[in-house]
């Protein structure tokens, strides 16, 4: 049983009466463990993809099915739910809270948990360590560089423990030695079981992980797992 399954997927959006297909039978499975990229320009359907995934939008038609459950047709309070207990998100611009500590934005997953505040911290700080920043646990967000809030926004990420981190365009922001490093960083996290989802239109990005999907007008064109990875180093 694959951790993801969809089946003639599709997507549209309407405004004012016309019709947009955003995706179009989009078939595909996804194994726990796997690190897959969903790769295609702007417009290609790839982060609308990521949303229905994610529990952030509905599918219009076909099935979806999350480790073996259908969740095709989940009201909002279930979708909402399932994104608080069985994903992380890393978004391009970060997202964090600028006048709250880079330990309390890591801790904003768990405020709805029944963990008490004492094991919150400590989840928070172990998440931190993982990503190497252990020691900025009481600066603000805005005081510290892209690259090290792309960091912080890994650590929130990976916080719940969740089944899959999806991660929207993570080193569309960054220069690029802060970009490898955050790639290493998930090249690392999938060598320990993380699964992780990353949707990118940079071919030197989508090189690391295991498996590359190419979208294009809102349809699977290519899934192609016989590709070099490049283990979190930018191709040169």
């Amino acid at each position: 049983m694959s951790l993801i399954e969809l089946k003639n997927v599709g997507k549209n959006y309407e405004n004012d009466g016309v019709v947009t297909p955003a995706l179009s039978g989009v078939t595909l499975n996804i194994e726990a463990s796997e690190f897959v990229s969903l790769m295609g320009p702007s417009g290609s359907g790839k982060s609308t993809l990521m949303h229905i995934l994610g529990f952030l939008d509905h599918l219009t038609d076909g099935e979806y099915r999350f480790n073996g459950e259908d969740v095709s047709r989940l009201e909002k309070d279930a979708l909402a739910l399932r994104r608080r207990k069985d994903v992380g998100f890393v978004f391009q611009f970060f997202n964090l809270l600028a006048k709250s500590s880079v330990l309390e934005n890591v801790m904003l997953p768990l405020v709805y948990s029944e963990i008490p505040k004492k094991e919150r911290i400590k989840k928070a700080t172990a998440a931190l360590t993982a990503v190497g920043l252990g020691h900025r646990l009481e600066h603000l967000s805005n005081q510290l560089s892209g690259g090290e809030r792309q960091r912080v926004a890994i650590a929130r990420a990976i916080v719940n423990e969740p089944a899959v981190i999806f991660a929207d365009e993570p080193t569309g922001n960054l220069d690029t030695k802060s970009g490898e490093a955050v790639l290493k960083i998930f090249h690392d996290l999938n060598k320990e079981g993380h699964t992780i989802v990353m949707v990118t239109h940079e071919l030197e990005a989508a090189e690391n992980a295991d498996r590359i999907i190419k979208i294009r007008d809102g349809v699977v064109i290519s899934d192609n797992r016989d590709h070099q990875k490049r283990t979190g180093e930018y191709r040169k």
